[in-house]
């Protein structure tokens, strides 16, 4: 009686899954033909939009010229390019928090004494060569801030919220 009891459920179950997927698709192609057709101008924003995901944002420079400067978040268009330089705690909390708030793979905390007083000793240059170039589970980030930004967001993670002081190198 057991195994009956099971063909039955099964039986019971595929046939409920069945008319699930069924009213789905019933669905799907209601909405499809209500709500499908796209006016042009609706269209043309897709497509664009669909472009200027897929384009790449940095070129590879061949010619030898200087690349740009960093854009920052406070960078205004309308100053010639110019970029202001964002302090620490601007740059902590937009390029360094995801893994320095938590500790993430091994990160030293902000304001985890312990954790920086190890680091400290290597200096400035090497802590910000770490930082620009990537170091250990670190990925570079030279890319994403200046190298004076990089210094500030360091000055700030550790001097600012330990009290430790990072020896010049």
């Amino acid at each position: 009686m057991s195994a009956e009891q099971d063909s039955v459920f099964v039986r019971n179950f595929a046939l409920v899954i069945a008319t699930l997927v069924g009213v789905t698709v019933l669905l799907i192609v209601i909405a499809n033909s209500v709500f499908g057709d796209m006016d042009p101008e609706r269209q043309a924003l897709a497509e664009e939009r669909a472009e200027q995901n897929l384009s790449p944002d940095f070129a590879v420079r061949l010619s030898g010229e200087p690349a740009p400067a960093i854009a920052s978040a406070d960078s205004g268009a309308d100053e010639g390019g110019v970029t202001e330089v964002r302090s620490g705690e601007q740059v902590t909390q937009a390029v360094c928090i995801a893994c320095h708030q938590g500790n993430f793979l091994n990160a030293p905390g902000i304001g985890d004494k312990a954790a920086w007083n190890e680091r400290i000793g290597k200096g400035w240059e090497t802590l910000t060569q770490n930082v620009a170039d990537g170091y250990g589970n670190m990925p570079a980030q030279g890319g994403a801030a200046s190298e004076e930004e990089i210094r500030a967001a360091i000055e700030w993670m550790v001097e600012s919220e330990t009290g430790l002081e990072v020896p010049e190198s």
